[in-house]
């Protein structure tokens, strides 16, 4: 049988010598006090005691109070209380039970009857034990399962290479910003950026240098744009930028801005620039298909234009022009172009 802490508190020197003899040969740790008040005190400073043996007339409180403060703590496992008494009125056992006593002993004392009773407690501490270990396991378990359904939500959104969100997420949050922005007549925009000759860079130093590139484009992006703003991966060497409450001058200031800061950037290999399209949301646009589709084509007039400059959609028209004109390029600034990339 496991040890389990046990506490008698009885001021009668023979009874208390009794009890505790018989229960500390069958392998249980005993405290023993006199009085009612040092016995709460030992309950209150060994939260190990898990059963209590008690007379009910003891000096300080009696046995009944003695219970009923017990029960008044909180305690994460329960404490049984067997009451000794004299007393065999059902009025006795009644305020007893009210006071919160599991069970009761009549003198003189039977320690036969005395032993049985006990077991009976250990066997039903050891069920609750137990139960509460049980419900601690199935707690962790849940929280695990919760941790790692929350990792597995987050990597179905998330971009494995550069940690930004995924086309998939973007797509999702940007209907429904397109969709509250046309109702409320909100300010909307998009930017799409492409990195310039992204092929010939991965063709002359290789893949995981132009993994390198992707990953710090990212790193670029989530530093120069605002937390409310969202950023995705949306293919290949392309990004997006989604402003839900931006509106043509921010949205050319911060493409203008990545593109300086990708520019400016230290890279190993080579220079790396990037190309921007911008488009903001106006009363003509009829859905987030065209809208994304006004950035696409921006974005596509800086590459013919000659890369690393920016172009909102608002200068789109029959001869297309970047805005605003690039700066003339530094001599050896680059890869060399050739083609769109």
């Amino acid at each position: 049988m496991p040890s389990m802490k046990l506490l008698v508190a009885e001021d009668d020197p023979f009874s208390a010598t009794l009890l505790v003899d018989a229960l500390r040969r069958i392998g249980y740790q005993v405290k023993v006090v006199a009085d009612g008040l040092e016995a709460e005190r030992t309950l209150l400073g060994d939260p190990g005691i898990r059963l209590v043996v008690s007379d009910w007339v003891m000096p300080g409180i009696d046995g009944p109070e003695l219970c009923r403060r017990m029960r008044s703590r909180l305690c994460p496992l329960y404490t049984y209380f067997i009451l000794i008494t004299a007393r065999t009125g059902l009025d006795s056992r009644l305020e007893g039970y009210r006071a919160g006593v599991d069970d009761f002993l009549c003198k003189p004392l039977n320690l036969d009857e005395l032993l049985a009773r006990v077991e009976i407690a250990r066997r039903i501490l050891e069920m609750q034990e137990e139960l509460v270990r049980r419900s601690a396991e199935l707690e962790a378990l849940k929280q695990e399962l919760e941790l790692r359904n929350a990792r597995l939500a987050d990597m179905a959104i998330t971009d494995a290479l550069t940690g930004l969100r995924n086309r998939r997420h973007f797509h999702r949050l940007y209907e429904s910003n397109f969709l509250i922005a046309s109702e409320t007549g909100r300010r909307l925009t998009v930017i799409l950026l492409d990195v310039d000759n992204f092929k010939r860079y991965n063709d002359t130093y290789g893949h995981p240098a132009g993994d390198e590139v992707l990953v710090g484009v990212a790193d670029e992006l989530r530093r120069n744009v605002r937390d409310r703003d969202l950023i995705a991966r949306y293919g290949g060497e392309e990004f997006v930028v989604l402003l839900p409450q931006g509106g043509t001058m921010e949205g050319i200031a911060l493409a203008d801005r990545l593109r300086r800061c990708i520019a400016d950037r230290e890279w190993p290999n080579a220079p790396i620039t990037a190309s921007f399209g911008v488009a903001t949301l106006n009363p003509s646009t009829p859905n987030p298909t065209a809208l994304l589709d006004l950035a696409d084509r921006a974005l596509y007039a800086s590459k013919q234009g000659g890369r690393n400059r920016l172009t909102h959609a608002r200068a789109l028209g029959p001869r297309v022009t970047p805005f605003p004109p690039p700066p003339s390029p530094a001599p050896g600034d680059g890869i060399p172009a050739a083609g769109a990339g």
